[in-house]
């Protein structure tokens, strides 16, 4: 399975815009750098010293400085507020050259749009818990468009429980996408829990689910397909699923990847440490080949994975050509 990467990537005109944004930052960083460490002497010194006189004076006036106790921890946390605004500047720096990059790096889409730490609407349809169970979410950075008239969100997000004893069940990304074949009912696939409640009660909690194979050993000891369409989806499994959940597994092998397919919506969940959209630290210069054009890379080959998927249904993908995505009108048209 394969996609054509020089097709998708930047042309001479956008990669020189890129190239240019990049350099006019390198020139600029090492001022900025300058002047927000001496932003940051001038705010954090001057409260050093008030948060000191405010210690002092308790110590000496009051016999038993229990008070202390809260008064530390206000001050420490009114510290880092401190800190935060003084290296306001250079991330509002940093985030500006993000603006103007990602437009021209992802040319290929269409109507592209980012948004940072907005939570996309497309997490009111993700199934839970069908697909995965949480109770609270933390977005990051997004992107959406069209691809090859497929419309796209790509989310940064963290799924964790909540509550008191909070724990992380996803950190990844979700690509949402709507398929131009919509499936007439409920599809997912994801990694088998080995527990007391059985997989279904744990992560799909839908006992109405068949569990259906798809037809490789290796695939159905480390994960289940579920459907409430065993015949409509029995197809789809055996072909461009499976074959895209081998193929981004050795791609992104530090989780196990999740898929849904409800009706006109689809999503895909790959977990991952990396940050897809990250820029290197103030410290250092930003390199093309280093730092952008793997961003390229992985947003690209999951849009065609995605557009993988979106054939389902049709004459080409029942006939098992796989290898190249296709265009293709979307169906639901949706994505934010």
């Amino acid at each position: 399975m394969a996609f054509d990467e020089a097709r998708v990537m930047p042309d001479a005109a956008a990669l020189a815009k890129v190239k240019a944004a990049i350099d006019t930052y390198n020139a600029q960083r090492p001022g900025m750098l300058v002047g927000l460490w001496q932003r940051q002497i001038n705010m954090l010194a001057p409260y050093a010293v008030i948060a000191g006189i405010i210690v002092l004076a308790i110590l000496m006036k009051v016999e038993q400085p229990k008070i202390l106790g809260f008064v530390v921890p206000a001050l420490i946390g009114g510290g880092y507020l401190v800190w935060r605004e003084g290296t306001r500047p250079m991330r509002e720096f940093r985030q500006t050259l993000r603006d103007r990059m990602l437009p021209l790096i992802f040319k290929f889409a269409g109507r592209l749009k980012y948004a940072n730490g907005v939570a996309p609407r497309f997490m009111a349809r993700l199934p839970n818990p069908g697909l995965v169970r949480f109770g609270m979410a933390r977005h990051d950075d997004l992107v959406s468009g069209i691809y090859e008239g497929m419309d796209f969100t790509l989310s940064e997000v963290r799924l964790s429980t909540g509550g008191k004893s909070d724990k992380t069940v996803f950190d990844g990304v979700i690509l949402y996408f709507n398929p131009t074949y919509h499936f007439p009912g409920r599809l997912y696939a994801a990694k088998r829990l080995y527990g007391v409640s059985g997989f279904i009660d744990d992560l799909f909690g839908d006992m109405s689910l068949q569990r259906i194979s798809c037809g490789r050993a290796d695939l159905d000891e480390s994960h289940e397909f579920r459907t409430d369409r065993p015949e409509e989806a029995g197809p789809l499994v055996t072909g461009p699923i499976v074959s895209m959940l081998d193929y981004l597994g050795d791609e992104w092998p530090e989780g196990t990847l999740r898929l849904a397919l409800v009706g006109a919506d689809a999503f895909l969940m790959v977990p991952t440490s990396r940050d897809f959209f990250e820029l290197p630290e103030m410290e250092r210069d930003i390199d093309y080949e280093n730092d952008v054009l793997p961003m390229i890379r992985d947003l690209v080959m999951l849009l065609a994975m995605a557009k993988l998927v979106s054939r389902i249904g049709t004459v080409e993908t029942a006939s098992g050509e796989v290898g190249e995505t296709a265009t293709g009108e979307a169906g639901g048209g949706r994505a934010v």
